[in-house]
């Protein structure tokens, strides 16, 4: 099945995880209680009873760890971490933070070619993966369409930092692609950009705004502490070798 989602209840009925499995990628896994062990053997035993193929798995480090163990013990495959990141949130800004003097605006379609550039090589450092313009081009166009992708400029108009609004949920917004050109780095472009995304998406009334940052990168993880973002929980990327 190339679509799966459901939930685990235990026997009082209380659902205890919630999963999706859509090809191609990870099996997604939400716990909403702690004590998930036997749930997830549930999962893991049905997966394999209906021959479900699996690329992986994104879930907290709890989940992963009891679903790999169990899953790989069964089916005797093996499990390697592809990523490991901090999912983080704001409802209030930090307006004491200091900013360098430029201009935060909407991207338009003579940003064009230099958005690919900065796509592909978002992609490289952050996610650890070569892509191609054939696989964002929709996207990208779509974003720019909707005015929902967005540069930061230094004082002379130059092109510093992007960041997107990549979707928007019931009470908030994520945002992802937050990157900086090299030579602006180290210079506050990339605090910039994400407070002034945040600022405007909660001024438009959103209760949230929320990204992943990679654990391994603890400047980044810092600059948005600055701005008022708070870590809520872990999520890991395995893939399956």
């Amino acid at each position: 099945m190339d679509l799966i989602f459901g939930r685990i209840d235990d026997e009082q009925e209380n659902t205890k995880l919630i999963f999706a499995n859509v090809k191609p990628y990870n099996l997604l896994i939400y716990n909403l209680d702690n004590d998930t062990l036997d749930a997830i053997k549930s999962l893991a035993d049905y997966i394999i009873k209906d021959g479900i193929d699996l690329k992986g798995i994104n879930a907290n480090k709890k989940i992963c760890d009891e679903f790999i163990d169990y899953y790989g013990y069964k089916t005797k495959c093996a499990f390697k971490e592809y990523l490991a990141m901090d999912v983080m949130a704001i409802t209030e800004l930090n307006n004491d933070v200091i900013l360098p003097k430029g201009n935060f605006r909407v991207a338009t379609w003579e940003d064009k070619k230099l958005l690919i550039d900065w796509h592909i090589k978002f992609a490289k450092e952050a996610l650890k993966k070569e892509i191609s313009y054939e696989e964002f081009k929709d996207k990208l166009n779509a974003r720019i369409e909707n005015n929902s992708i967005y540069i930061f400029e230094d004082e002379k108009h130059r092109p510093m930092a992007m960041i997107a609004s990549t979707r928007q949920l019931v009470n908030g917004v994520s945002v992802s692609l937050v990157y900086s050109s090299k030579e602006a780095r180290g210079k506050g472009y990339g605090l910039a950009i994400v407070y002034n995304l945040s600022k405007e998406y909660l001024g438009r009334g959103n209760k949230f705004c929320s990204l992943f940052v990679d654990k391994k990168n603890p400047i980044s993880n810092g600059v948005y502490k600055k701005i008022g973002y708070n870590i809520l929980e872990d999520n890991y990327d395995y893939r399956i070798i």
